[in-house]
């Protein structure tokens, strides 16, 4: 069966977006980081949904989180806990 993206393949970038590099002085999981750049628009920039996202742009990021896992982008961790700064988000 053929895999298909919902959201945007994260090696795809637009100058708006926080550079994956960035994860570690964010304290947030690439991933993460990924999945907050695909669902930004202009109006709300993925430093400001970074900071304070509205719930359903968490339900799209955790969907894209999931995703991004299932396509193998990224590697699932052991303990399905994802960093984001002082929160995190668990699939």
């Amino acid at each position: 069966m053929a895999k298909y993206r919902t959201y945007r393949d994260p090696s795809i970038t637009h100058e708006r977006d926080i550079p994956l590099t960035e994860a570690a002085a964010l304290e947030t999981h690439p991933a993460l980081i990924a999945a907050i750049n695909a669902i930004a628009t202009d109006e709300r920039p993925p430093r400001v949904i970074w900071k304070a996202p509205t719930g359903a742009e968490c339900d799209n990021i955790v969907m894209a989180l999931e995703e991004y896992i299932y396509m193998k982008d990224f590697e699932p961790t052991p303990n399905g806990v994802y960093q984001w700064g002082a929160d995190h988000v668990r699939i």
